[in-house]
């Protein structure tokens, strides 16, 4: 067989086995470990396209993102099959076209990070040039942390997720910093599998390994004490214990749907039905502890704009002053200018005075559903795109990172939804003195997808990222209440049902060293890379120069 056939069978076979690991690498599925070879297949591909002398650099290049682009969306389509779900049930469009939508459009995104972040060293270094592998890990990582995106797919995150000791460094060094496990373990398999590597570089290979495996059990070790620790700190005089609860009311989007039997609901959006959740939930409230009480009403259970619907607002201010009582509640509102109204999705918080503390503008809008990417670049594409496709709206992205001040020791700062991808979003926040974090989300839209798994990791970085509490609110399921070091502290309500949840929290944030200095963690990556990319080209130099 001609080597040319032959290894594109073998790449036609290696990348579609890439593309199920990363899929199976999503959470929702209980096999995050994948990650730590689920590049494996690609990074063979890729390697072997690069070492081919007959093909021009043009062409490597080209080939290698074609194969990225291709298991990047098989990946997308098994892990990210929420974005189809809610392309066909709310955005009306046929399946095939939704399919596509995730394979070619979100998956092209994964995959030109997976293109940058596994080729670009290959251009210059050799694959089985082991001096080279420092080069390749920091390269990841670096790509990882800093790639723009439109929704987040932290490679590293995804795979640490299932060990929450590791995870637990990710206030040193962030979520995206955990890359440098999962890319270590992919790369040093692949070496190990190339017997020409071990016959070459046996030595140098099992010290990567043994660096590898002691860096891993350090921030296992790590995690082990920061999670004595927090636990022992939360107690402490300077957090402020607040009674915070959550409605999870389960309120139906059938009337949006493509197929109302997919909407899985069926109870009708209604003020009065919510503050009758809220007055069950509040039964659970222990009244002698004397504990301040927050509510939060997840996105899309408040039925009416809060701003513009004076009725519903004056009805919510009475009821806090009744029950005495705060609440954290998602809406929308609109300016109107030249061109017409401006919306914006806000989250509110009112007092138990009944005045209103405060508002923040959501800024990660969700691309296609509240914002039309490059819809600057192109107008005439975007006004069409709105009006062939239903339920798409484009609201205006918020710009401050705000903080409810109920009391001097009682700082909440309340973020809506797809903010919760955001890492500048909530470290923002709690730079600013949040030392509670609420995410009011709508999963609806997702269906009975591993939507909620993907958000709830999310979750998880984020409050360890920050190491506060927070409370993960949602119309349909899953809400939970996360602690600042990742674990739960409350039971999870589940996809599609009805119910409430409530305990007493400590507020406050621990320290971060991520939080307080993520310049100087992306920095320290990127000199790490430069210096290991010299040393890697000084050593295959000096390789080249003595086998001449």
């Amino acid at each position: 067989m001609n080597p040319s056939n032959s290894f594109k069978t073998k790449a036609w076979w290696a990348i579609p086995s890439s593309g199920i690991l990363i899929g199976l690498n999503a959470p929702g599925f209980g096999t995050q470990w994948i990650g730590f070879l689920a590049l494996i297949p690609l990074l063979l591909v890729l390697e072997k396209t690069f070492s081919d002398p007959l093909h021009s650099t043009k062409r490597k290049l080209l080939q290698t993102l074609v194969f990225c682009w291709l298991a990047a969306g098989l990946g997308s389509s098994i892990g990210a099959y929420w974005i189809t779900h809610s392309a066909h049930v709310f955005g009306h469009l046929p399946w095939l076209v939704a399919s596509g939508v995730t394979f070619i459009g979100y998956g092209f995104e994964v995959g030109l990070l997976l293109w940058l972040s596994l080729a670009g060293p290959l251009l210059f270094i050799r694959h089985d040039h082991l001096w080279g592998l420092p080069l390749r890990i920091f390269w990841f990582v670096v790509v990882d942390a800093n790639a723009p995106r439109l929704i987040d797919w932290n490679f590293g995150g995804l795979t640490l997720s299932g060990f929450p000791l590791v995870e637990q460094s990710a206030d040193l060094i962030g979520s995206s910093g955990l890359s440098l496990f999962m890319v270590s373990s992919n790369l040093l398999l692949v070496a190990w599998s190339s017997s020409k590597t071990r016959r070459n570089s046996f030595k140098m290979l099992t010290r990567l390994s043994l660096i590898f495996m002691f860096l891993f059990l350090a921030a296992a070790g790590y995690g082990y004490l920061k999670k004595a620790t927090l636990l022992k700190s939360s107690s402490e005089n300077s957090f402020q214990k607040v009674w915070i609860g959550a409605v999870q009311p389960n309120f139906s989007l059938q009337d949006l749907a493509s197929n109302p039997e997919l909407a899985h609901s069926e109870r009708i959006q209604n003020l009065e039905l919510l503050l009758e959740d809220s007055e069950n939930l509040l039964k659970d409230h222990p009244v002698e502890s004397g504990l301040p009480k927050l509510i939060v009403w997840p996105e899309s259970v408040f039925p009416d704009p809060f701003f513009k619907k004076d009725g519903s607002r004056k009805r919510v201010q009475e009821w806090v002053r009744k029950h005495q009582t705060s609440i954290l509640l998602a809406s929308i509102d609109w300016e109107m200018d030249e061109n017409g109204p401006r919306f914006f999705g806000i989250s509110v918080m009112v007092g138990p005075d009944g005045k209103i503390i405060g508002r923040y503008n959501k800024m990660f809008l969700i691309p296609f559903g509240e914002t039309l990417p490059f819809a600057d670049w192109f107008p005439e594409i975007a006004n069409w795109l709105r009006k062939k496709i239903h339920n798409m709206s484009q609201f205006e992205r918020g710009t401050e990172y705000t903080v409810f001040e109920l009391n001097q020791r009682l700082k909440v700062s309340a973020s809506i939804c797809f903010d919760i991808f955001s890492r500048e979003i909530v470290r923002n926040m709690t730079r600013n003195g949040a030392g509670f974090i609420a995410n009011l989300s709508n999963l609806a839209w997702f269906g009975k997808t591993t939507a909620t798994q993907s958000m709830e990791t999310f979750i998880r970085w984020r409050a360890i990222e920050n190491r506060v509490p927070v409370l993960f609110a949602t119309n349909n399921g899953s809400s939970i209440l996360i602690g600042p070091d990742g674990q739960p502290l409350s039971p999870r309500l589940e996809l599609f049902e009805a119910g409430h949840l409530g305990e007493t929290v400590s507020v406050g944030s621990h320290y971060s060293f991520y939080r307080e200095h993520s310049e100087i963690v992306r920095i320290s990556f990127i000199l790490l890379m430069l210096v290991s990319g010299w040393v890697a080209v000084r050593k295959q130099k000096n390789q080249s120069g003595s086998l001449g």
